[in-house]
Parts: structure tokens; C-alpha cells; sequence
């Protein structure tokens, strides 16, 4: 067993009177699956019921909206706890918790933002208006009133939500918060608010009832280059204010981190990706712990191995595992029994944070299952059937180690000498190298569940008209495009190579390097040159770098590359290419060269070339087998080129249908 070398981790803990059976948090992840109305629905009681099961102590049921006329703000399919007809509802969500082995916890919210057009929020989106002390009284009875029915429908306790975007958050700013009376002002009284309703919480629930807020230790901004700067919450002031919400009655502080500043870039200060390094608010929620006397704990990219070392170090009494047990709701579980290898690793691509106000509600990258439990649950095959897959990517993959838990026969063949397609040059990038343990994940996989693999070698027609299977998967990826006609003269050069190749180390590349297309792979090779010390220029024909990526992380992106000096032209005419280089009309797009105006042709010398001009999907064997076998199915980028999220769904679902 492994809990040995994680004795700290599932070593039994405490919350005021509530006794936890490890330290692990599943925290308040948004997921968007309630009813318009915010109901809470059998989405939202099985995604919370899979992370009980999984392992967690604790289970913290999200952004809870304590009054949704007031602050219309809460998610489009968010879950509500303003009225008593939510109780039934909210029961069987605590009951499934509890059932499966966790303890029930909810975080009431008192939001700010995404306000209907028909309804005035009490807090303004862009900047609070100065409420009446009637409108102040009321939000807090509000938190009280929600905190009765969290306590009638048998939650464990109760979380007060003041961290990242929401009323709490906005009092205790001192940006947002220009008040000259007993809630605003200094640093104290900036407190008030929170502090008012703690003590209005804990009267309505009881002494002995769990009782804690979530706080923001920054209210922190992104500067630029893979930095964040603190704005109007400073952690100097949680300093300050973690020990008075204390005193006013909590059992524990939860920290989080983010505020109001910049919207755009909250994901990435409330969800810390590769380039922030792990663990990077270790040491703040450290800080924390000094001044007050009760259990602390928080979030940010906090591995097993960290958070044992971090709790014997005495850094904090619990951990957060949130993106981590979205991707692996079982990863407590698997820890706990030396399966560290079977655990479904969580790529820090925050998609989850991009699709979190999906109308379908939150999607993950690596686990299709995501919000989806129901309709992905995997079952028994009434009928086994023989099963060959063609391609080894992560859709072929994923459908290979499906098909083979419901019982049937698979064989996987691809073409290259190992597993992962396009996986493998798109771990190679600066910050992407976590790409490789969905890789191992998968290959581990298909060892696991005695899946054949045939390497290295290609699923052809004669092969099937061999072996004869029931169905056929295909997931042979695509071709890359050569804009021969786009790019004049390109097909006479000889210093034109491709981006996979750059990647691969297949290729070399001079010291003077045009990359012609500019989504998200022409963007990351760019990225990945300049590390190198290329001069590197990435051009393309639309408008904006790399626009098919997560906006948050595709600005993160663009900003490290203007940090590298990598130059980026956008909204562009080739006109001629050459072996010294290319001649680009800049049609008014947008541009990281001052120099270039909205109407210019500028010749820019190149050594090499690199071709990143997107891809077309390989539908060769798909179409060579049409009407030569009882079932054919293609799935991931055969289909269409997309990402890693739609290959593994597309793998999970035609291996359920089989």
C-alpha cells in the first residue's frame, strides 16, 4: 500500500466538530450542469458522487447562490439555495455525498457578475455601486437564510465564498471598496462585511456546526512575462483579516486566490498552468497558517508527493485537488492503493475553466466523463466483438481501452514505431511536457486491459480482409496542408521544412527562421525556436495568433512569445517565397512590429522556412474500406483536425456504442 509514503495525506483530520477521514479537498469546481433555474440536477448528484467515491474527505459543493435576483450573477446553469424549494434537491446531492463516503460541505455565494439585462444587480459588473445599509443588511440575512436550508438538507458545513470573483471579495478591496463608513476605508473595515455575515452564519447555524470562509489571499493581476502582481486584496491584508474572521466565528480559513482586475486573466491566477511551476501559493497559504489557529488550506497544482511533504512541514492541515480529481475522480483512491500510474493525469490546459459557462456545462480535456458520468459509464458488452482500431493517437487510444473494459477483443495498430500521434510533438513545446503523461497514461492503459498493439505497423485493407473483425475504428489523424498555391515558389525551395519535423528533430533549421501559419502549432514551434535562439518570425493570413486555442491560454501564450521577440504578423498576403526568404504584403492586421504599418510588403530573409499551415483529415482507409466491413467508425481528427478534448470523447463514445 502506498498510504505509507502518504501517511500525512490520509491521516484522519478535523474541522470544528467534523471529523474528515483524509486530508484531500475536492473543491468548489463550477460546473454548469444545474437547471436554468438552478435546480440541482442527476448531472450535477453524479459528478459530485464519482469524487465521493473516488476518495475524498471532503467534497465542497460549488457557488451556491444565496440571492439570485440581487446579484444575478451566478452561472447560467447554476445551482441556487434562495428558496425552499431547492431543499429537495440540494438533500439528495448531500445524501449522494455522504453515501458515497465523503463529508458534504457547501460554499454559499453571493455573486457579482453576468447579470441579465432585465435585472440591475446590487453589485455593478464593472464597479460596485455604494449600497444602502438596508441592501447590506439584506445580503447578509440572505447568507443566513441559506445557511438554515444548507443545514436542514444535511450538508456537513457550510463554506462562505469570499475568494476570487463575488461580493466578499469586492468589501474587502480596496480598489473596489472607496466607502467612507464602517464598511469601507481602512483595511479593518474593509473586513466588516464578511465579518457580519460569519457571525450572522454562525448564530443561525449553532456553535458546533462547521463553519468556514474561502478567501482570497490576492486580489492578484497578470503583468506580463509569467507574472502576477497583487491589487486591491494584498496578501498583507489577509494577514490581517484571516484572524478576525476567526474571531468572528470560523472554524477553518480555505484560500484561493484572484479578484476583479482583469477578468480575462482570472483563469490563470485562480488556475495555475506548467509555466507557473507547481505549487507556486505554497508558500503564501504558509503565511496564512502563521497567524491564525485553525485549519488552513488551498489550491494550485498541489501533487500528492507536495502535499505530503507540505503537511508534515506544517504548510497547511488540508489540500485542494480540484483540476486534478476533475480529471481522475478516483486519483485519492488510486494514490491510497499504489496505482499512481492508473491515475488519468490533468494537463493544466484549463479547459475546464474555458467551457465552465458552456450551455452543455464543463468539459475536461483528458476525462470525457467530465459533468457526464451518466452517459459515459461504461458497461459490459451483451455481445463481444472482435475490434480493430487503426491509429494510435489519443482518440485511438482512448477507444482501444474502452472497448476493451466492456469485453471486447482489440487490436490497435499504428503505424509508427510508438504510441501517441500527434500527442508526441505537441509535449514537445515549451510548457507542454505534461502531455507526456497522458501518454504513458493511455499506453499504460492498453497494457492493462491486455489490449494487442501492433507497432509500427499500419492498418491496411488487406489486413482487415485477414483478420476478418466485427467493427473497424479509424483513427488515422490527418495530413499536413502545403499551401502551394498560397505561398508562390514555395514548391521549388529546398529550405522548407515542416513543423512536426522542427519538433521532431527530424528537420534543421537555420538561424533565420519564417514559419508561415500562425495558429496554435506555427505559435507554439515560434515559442519553441526562440528558446532555441532563432530569429523567429510566424506569419498568417487571419487575423489573430494562434485564435483556436483557450483565449487564456493562447494570451499567455502570445505574451511569452513578444517576451522571446518573436515577430507575429497577422491578416497577411504571401506574394512570393524564395531561398533567401519571403515576400509578405501586411494588410492591416494586427502586428508586433512597429515598424510595419497597416498597408506594407516587407521582404524578410529566411533561412528555413517551416510550414505550419494546418492540416486536412486522412480519410484514405476510412474510405478504402466502405462497404468491406460490417461496421466502420472514424473518429478524432480523421474527422475533422480539433483538439485533444473532442478525440478522447469521440474514442470514449464509439467505444460505448459498439
Amino acid at each position: 500500500m502506498a498510504k505509507a509514503q502518504y501517511e500525512r495525506l490520509f491521516s484522519p483530520g478535523r474541522i470544528g466538530t467534523m471529523k474528515l477521514k483524509n486530508r484531500i479537498v475536492y473543491p468548489p469546481m463550477g460546473t454548469n450542469v444545474g437547471t436554468f433555474e438552478g435546480e440541482v440536477t442527476e448531472r450535477l448528484i453524479a459528478y459530485h458522487a464519482a469524487r465521493a467515491k473516488g476518495g475524498v474527505g471532503l467534497d465542497i459543493i460549488e457557488n451556491v447562490g444565496v440571492d439570485t435576483k440581487a446579484s444575478g450573477a451566478r452561472l447560467p446553469f447554476g445551482v441556487n439555495i434562495d428558496d425552499d424549494r431547492f431543499l429537495p434537491g440540494l438533500t439528495k446531492l448531500a445524501d449522494a455525498i455522504k453515501k458515497n463516503g465523503a463529508k458534504a460541505a457547501v460554499q454559499i455565494y453571493h455573486g457579482t457578475i453576468w447579470a441579465t439585462p432585465e435585472e440591475r444587480p446590487v453589485f455593478g459588473a464593472e464597479l460596485p455601486i455604494e449600497l444602502a445599509e438596508d441592501n447590506i443588511q439584506l445580503a447578509i440575512q440572505r447568507h443566513a437564510e441559506a445557511a438554515r436550508r444548507a443545514k436542514a438538507a444535511g450538508f456537513d458545513a457550510i463554506e462562505i465564498h469570499g475568494s476570487n470573483i463575488n461580493a466578499q471579495t469586492q468589501f474587502r478591496s480596496a480598489v473596489w471598496n472607496k466607502r467612507k463608513d464602517k464598511w469601507g476605508g481602512s483595511v479593518e473595515k474593509r473586513a466588516r462585511f464578511l465579518i457580519e455575515t460569519i457571525k450572522a452564519v454562525r448564530k443561525e447555524v449553532g456553535k458546533d456546526f462547521p463553519l468556514w470562509c474561502r478567501l482570497s489571499m490576492t486580489e492578484a493581476f497578470y503583468t506580463g512575462g509569467g507574472r502576477i502582481a497583487e491589487y486591491g486584496v494584498t496578501l498583507q491584508d489577509t494577514l490581517i483579516h484571516a484572524p478576525m474572521f476567526v474571531d468572528a466565528g470560523v472554524d477553518a480559513i480555505h484560500l484561493g486566490i484572484g479578484g476583479f482586475y482583469d477578468y480575462t486573466w482570472q483563469y490563470f491566477t485562480m488556475c495555475p498552468v506548467e509555466a507557473q511551476g507547481p505549487a507556486p501559493y505554497l508558500d503564501m497559504i504558509a503565511a496564512v497558517k502563521n497567524v491564525v489557529k485553525v485549519p488552513v488550506w488551498g489550491p494550485g497544482r498541489i501533487t500528492p508527493e507536495i502535499a505530503e511533504k507540505a503537511l508534515r512541514a506544517g504548510k497547511l492541515d488540508f489540500v485542494d485537488m480540484g483540476r486534478a480529481i476533475q480529471a481522475d475522480p478516483e486519483l485519492p483512491n488510486k494514490v491510497a492503493a499504489g496505482k499512481e500510474d492508473e491515475i488519468r493525469p490533468c494537463i493544466h490546459c484549463n479547459n475546464c475553466m474555458e467551457t465552465l459557462a458552456w450551455a452543455d456545462g464543463v468539459a475536461c480535456s483528458v476525462n470525457p466523463a467530465v459533468g457526464r458520468e451518466q452517459e459515459f459509464e461504461i458497461k459490459r458488452a451483451a455481445k463481444p466483438k472482435k475490434v480493430v482500431i487503426a491509429g494510435g493517437g489519443p482518440a485511438g487510444m482512448e477507444a482501444a481501452r474502452v472497448a476493451a473494459l466492456r469485453g471486447h477483443q482489440v487490436t490497435l495498430y499504428e503505424k509508427e514505431k510508438r504510441l501517441g500521434g500527434q500527442l508526441i510533438q505537441a509535449a514537445i513545446p515549451p510548457h507542454k511536457s505534461e502531455i507526456r503523461d497522458l501518454i504513458a497514461y493511455q499506453a499504460n492503459q492498453l497494457k492493462k486491459q491486455k489490449v494487442k498493439v501492433e507497432l509500427g505497423k499500419a492498418l491496411t485493407p488487406e489486413e482487415v480482409k485477414r483478420v476478418k473483425p466485427d467493427v473497424v475504428i479509424v483513427a488515422t489523424g490527418v495530413k499536413p496542408v502545403i499551401p502551394k498555391e498560397e505561398v508562390p515558389g514555395l514548391d521549388t525551395l529546398s529550405n522548407v521544412v515542416m513543423a512536426e519535423d522542427v519538433l521532431l528533430g527530424k528537420a534543421k533549421v537555420g538561424e533565420r527562421v519564417l514559419i508561415i501559419g500562425g495558429d496554435q502549432v506555427g505559435a507554439e514551434v515560434a515559442e519553441f525556436l526562440a528558446d532555441k535562439g532563432k530569429d523567429v518570425t510566424v506569419a498568417r493570413r487571419s487575423q489573430y495568433i494562434a485564435n483556436s486555442m483557450n483565449p487564456d491560454m493562447r494570451m499567455l501564450l502570445v505574451d511569452r512569445l513578444r517576451q522571446k521577440g518573436a515577430r507575429m504578423l497577422t491578416n497577411v498576403q504571401y506574394m512570393n517565397a524564395t531561398d533567401t526568404g519571403l515576400l509578405i504584403h501586411v494588410r492591416g492586421g494586427v502586428t508586433s512590429m512597429a515598424e510595419i504599418g497597416a498597408d506594407a510588403m516587407k521582404s524578410f530573409p529566411a533561412d528555413t522556412i517551416v510550414l505550419a499551415a494546418g492540416s486536412t483529415p486522412n480519410t484514405d482507409l476510412a474510405q478504402a474500406l466502405e462497404g468491406k466491413v460490417p461496421e466502420v467508425h472514424s473518429i478524432g481528427d480523421c474527422v475533422e483536425p480539433r483538439r485533444i478534448l473532442e478525440a478522447m470523447r469521440e474514442g470514449w463514445k464509439v467505444a460505448l456504442e459498439i
